[in-house]
């Protein structure tokens, strides 16, 4: 059977490939251009026409491409023509080619062919669904206006169902911001259209920009980004990058568990992450024992400073907490003051981190009962918990300046470029060495102490992979599984990690 110009298979999904005509593909546009000129010029070329136009025909039939086939190139014929005659002054496109805004071009530069699916008007096959559109990808009607922004939406909503589980705030915060970015590089596209061709461009892209930005320069658009020089601020992390993939990976993954990918061999366009170096997985390093010196003799420990964007005593015992706990910082912040209580079964003073209330714990084996810090009783912390308890009460949060819960993900991140600004002036200015740093420093300094790891990944709330360490646990009153040590024990255990060099004397209330 002969092959007929302009169509090409793919994974067995035609496609139709157009290259724009010599006298249009790369010509520079005026700055002001209609909407139907507009969805052809390119992004990573600002203010030309891109070279080639690629579409898929969204079928694995030979006979169907080519009745699709040949609607698309009349489409794109007449499209050419009118940009001609507005290039040239000679007329305006929106009265030659009548489009619906969902039928518009999406194209590529042809030194990269890579598809990007886009709608145009195509027969409707004879087993299509009823009600389906007329439209390349006819797929099931519901499905045709779910854009990422759409998906995301229900996403981010848990499907807008009462009861049903959603993601944490913060995780919510990230993938809007990957959302954004994705609209701001092709627009809001339809799911359907979505390739890995548009997600190796976004992953590129943001690639480009590094993080500690301005505000100023975020509020920028991400093409806009891109031709900007940039080469004074840090690199962002192929970790970080990676996450964005995965987080805009998920969004559509939603979308395809509620069926809107059914009969099309779909995979995920964002599955094109980078491969992280081992030695990198584990991106932030453990403070030192200088460091850590430099950091109880700096103001806010050893002078009683309280910086405003510190929020008052925040600024002093979250980080200790997260030292002497080892725990992360979404579960420092994120405390009430009721989550400082005693074990009733023995008087040991211990934090819960649990799921309770607005709380989010990233890991199931993250829900622990620990006992607190002797040292971190020493230096006070029980008498300021019983400040909060009579100021705010028990069910309001631990921490001054994060009542507002509704605002408690802005506020944290916010707090967190304070304290990695703080580490920068008075510690240490590296980009390894954040808040998260403090996680890692205890298990190191409870290793040294001979602590089993059994144990410190209880304390820290690592999960445990052995059988063993499975045996021997039961459940408290609110239905939490311990350890399988008992709390006075892992008292002992916690009292051990002792971090040798570094005078905790000098830290003033």
């Amino acid at each position: 059977m002969p092959r007929v110009s302009h169509l090409l298979r793919r994974n067995g999904i035609y496609w139709f490939k157009i290259d724009l005509p010599d006298d249009l593909a790369g010509q520079p546009l005026p700055p002001s251009i209609p909407q139907t000129i507009k969805k052809l010029e390119s992004p990573m070329r600002a203010g030309r026409l891109k070279t080639a136009v690629w579409r898929s025909l969204r079928t694995t039939v030979e006979r169907e491409a080519k009745q699709r086939v040949g609607i698309q190139i009349a489409e794109h014929a007449t499209l050419f023509d009118a940009v001609r005659a507005f290039l040239t002054g000679n007329g305006q496109p929106e009265e030659a080619v009548m489009l619906k805004e969902d039928d518009q071009l999406s194209a590529t530069d042809s030194n990269s062919l890579e598809p990007k699916g886009v709608g145009f008007p195509c027969p409707k096959p004879a087993n299509a669904p009823a009600g389906a559109e007329a439209i390349g990808g006819w797929m099931a009607s519901s499905s045709r206006g779910l854009t990422i922004t759409k998906a995301f939406q229900s996403w981010s909503s848990g499907g807008g169902v009462k009861g049903a589980r959603t993601p944490a705030p913060n995780t919510i915060i990230e993938a809007d911001t990957a959302r954004r970015r994705f609209v701001e590089l092709f627009g809001d596209l339809p799911v359907h259209h979505i390739n890995k061709g548009h997600g190796r461009e976004y992953r590129d892209a943001i690639s480009l920009i590094p993080k500690g930005l301005p505000p100023d320069m975020r509020q920028l658009t991400l093409p806009e980004l891109t031709q900007r020089d940039l080469s004074a601020y840090e690199p962002r992390s192929a970790t970080t990058i990676n996450k964005s993939l995965t987080l805009l990976g998920a969004v559509l993954a939603r979308a395809e568990q509620d069926g809107h990918f059914d009969g099309t061999g779909w995979r995920n366009p964002f599955d094109v992450a980078f491969d992280i170096d081992s030695a990198d997985e584990d991106y932030y390093e453990p403070f030192t024992k200088h460091e850590l010196k430099l950091l109880m003799g700096s103001p806010v420990f050893a002078a009683g400073v309280r910086p405003k964007r510190g929020r008052g005593d925040t600024a002093r015992w979250a980080p200790l907490v997260a030292l002497l706990q080892g725990a992360r910082r979404t579960e420092v912040i994120q405390l009430f003051v009721r989550d400082i209580t005693k074990d009733p079964d023995t008087g040991v003073w211990m934090l819960r981190f649990d799921r309770e209330g607005d709380k989010r714990i990233k890991t199931v084996s993250s829900i622990r009962r620990v006992p607190i810090h002797p040292e971190l009783m020493r230096l006070g912390f029980l008498s300021f918990v019983e400040e909060r308890r009579r100021a705010v009460g028990p069910l309001a949060s631990l921490w001054p300046g994060f009542e507002d819960r509704s605002k408690l993900a802005s506020r944290a991140n916010k707090w967190s470029e304070w304290f990695n600004g703080y580490l920068a002036q008075h510690v240490v200015d590296d980009p390894v060495k954040k808040f998260h740093s403090f996680r890692g420093t205890f298990k190191r300094f409870a290793r040294a102490a001979g602590l089993d790891e059994v144990v410190i990944n209880h304390l820290v709330g690592h999960s445990n992979h052995s059988v063993g360490a499975r045996y021997g646990r039961k459940r408290d009153a609110d239905g939490v599984r311990d350890s399988g040590y008992p709390m006075p024990r892992l008292f002992e255990e916690i009292g051990r990690v002792r971090f040798e060099g570094v005078n905790m004397n000098a830290v003033v209330p």
